[in-house]
């Protein structure tokens, strides 16, 4: 009985998460995030005040949450190949995860939540820039070059997310992100 009581609370637990989720981009996609308060959030996800507190212990962490999976899934998805120093294939691997899906991502560093998101992805990228041993030295220090590299690409990706029908396709824009911010960092442009 006891395992039945847990897989079912286990279940509610995931379904008002995943509400929660839901419910941040949709308000995300309507106001900045610093005007959206535990009260919109609980509404909007058809979810008690009493319950977020059992999961959340303020905004915040709902959009942490969704970025942080985001960018763990995008870096775990381009890093390998930057560390072979084939940036081009990294970098249009990113820009095709961010295009294929460009509402959400349009919705994460276009909107009231870019500060937080862009901050997440640098120390992602940190992490995981120092674990690397590199087999050449690059021409600056790998911490400030990849914080400069993260920085610099999240800020790319949203320019491209804000120019909607305008954007250019893929395979320029991650052009463009790799002569201005990885070809300098790896000695290459």
């Amino acid at each position: 009985m006891a395992r039945a009581d847990s897989a079912s609370a286990e279940t509610r637990r995931g379904k008002s998460r995943a509400a929660l989720r839901a419910a941040m981009l949709a308000l995300l996609a309507e106001k900045p995030f610093d005007q959206i308060r535990i009260t919109d959030l609980t509404a909007r996800a058809g979810i008690g005040y009493a319950t977020f507190f059992r999961h959340h212990s303020g905004t915040e962490d709902v959009l942490n949450e969704i970025a942080g999976d985001q960018i763990r899934e995008l870096l775990d998805l381009t890093i390998p190949v930057l560390h072979q120093f084939d940036s081009r294939a990294s970098i249009l691997a990113l820009c095709r995860y961010v295009h294929d899906r460009r509402q959400l991502w349009r919705t994460l560093l276009t909107g009231g939540a870019a500060h937080a998101v862009r901050g997440e992805f640098v120390r992602q990228a940190r992490d995981w820039a120092s674990r690397v041993r590199p087999e050449r030295q690059p021409p600056v220090p790998i911490d400030l070059g990849t914080i400069c590299s993260a920085g610099s690409t999240i800020d790319a990706l949203a320019w491209w997310l804000e120019q909607g029908e305008q954007a250019c396709p893929v395979e320029e824009i991650a052009g463009y992100i790799v002569r201005l911010t990885i070809a300098p960092f790896i000695g290459k442009g």
